[in-house]
């Protein structure tokens, strides 16, 4: 299993969820999570799971599913507690789903992790049939890439001496490395409608969707350089171990030198978002 550093991405997907939080709650009620089981997709170490719990606190019930195996054991170790549980799976094969989940949920919350799935149509019925009729999802996707991040994928990832090295994981550079990431709504001025249309062609009743710009300024270069290195990390266990620090720096310097900084020097990102909400039919 890939190393796990609970803290990389910490203050981001903190500031992220904590921001999309209050989105969910401009066009929900919040009697809507009384009582109700919820779903997080894409848990990670579990920090982002236990914002929810806090911030809808008469839920029955908040289940943080991920299919980093380490990060799971982190969350159930450090983070679950009597209404907050932690479990592997992977959202592309139902046969890693507890057949208890069928129609089970109430809500489903997803920050990030519907945008690294390759089958878009599998990974979303399968999450309805999580949800009970009439269940309600609220779903966040990256829709651009910060440009320091592109601009370092394409040189060092892309470099023609790692070809062989990364043939593995193909697909997975030619995502980091291609301006829209090979996703359709990347970019694209109505991003949220043409997200919002995968969802509709496997049954789900869109309710809502807007195109959210986010900022985040980083506390310290420690911590930008933590978070490139998170977003990495798999083409990185494909990097010989003696040649891994350095071909870390140069993507961490070829970053930073691309960065939009404040005047202060602290690195900027601005990016923008998707947001759905979406309902099971009824019927």
């Amino acid at each position: 299993m890939e190393d796990y550093s609970p803290q990389e991405c910490r203050g981001y997907l903190m500031t992220l969820q904590s921001t999309l939080l209050a989105e969910c709650q401009q066009v929900t009620e919040r009697s809507e999570f009384s009582r109700a089981n919820i779903m997080d997709v894409g848990c990670s170490y579990g920090a982002t799971t236990a914002q929810i719990s806090e911030y809808w606190p008469h839920n029955r019930e908040v289940l943080g599913i991920d299919s980093n195996k380490n990060a799971i054991n982190y969350a159930f170790t450090f983070v679950a507690d009597e209404n907050m549980d932690f479990t592997y799976a992977n959202i592309e094969d139902q046969s890693t789903f507890d057949l208890t989940w069928a129609a089970k949920f109430d809500w489903i919350f997803s920050s990030q992790a519907l945008f690294f799935v390759r089958d878009h149509g599998a990974a979303l019925r399968n999450l309805m049939w999580c949800m009970r009729p009439g269940g309600k999802c609220f779903i966040a996707v990256p829709a651009a890439k910060p440009a320091d991040f592109h601009v370092a994928a394409r040189k060092v990832l892309a470099a023609d001496c790692w070809k062989q090295a990364f043939e593995p994981i193909s697909d997975l550079v030619s995502d980091m490395t291609e301006n829209n990431c090979n996703r359709l709504w990347f970019h694209h001025p109505h991003a949220d409608r043409v997200y919002s249309a995968l969802l509709e062609q496997v049954g789900y009743q869109i309710l809502h969707t807007k195109l959210f710009d986010f900022r985040y300024i980083f506390s310290s270069g420690d911590e930008y350089k933590a978070c490139l290195r998170s977003l990495i990390r798999k083409p990185l266990q494909y990097v010989p171990t003696e040649k891994s620090e350095s071909f870390l720096k140069e993507f961490q310097k070829t970053a930073m030198k691309k960065a939009k900084k404040t005047p202060g020097g602290s690195v900027i990102w601005n990016l923008k978002y998707v947001l759905v909400l979406a309902k099971r039919p009824e019927q």
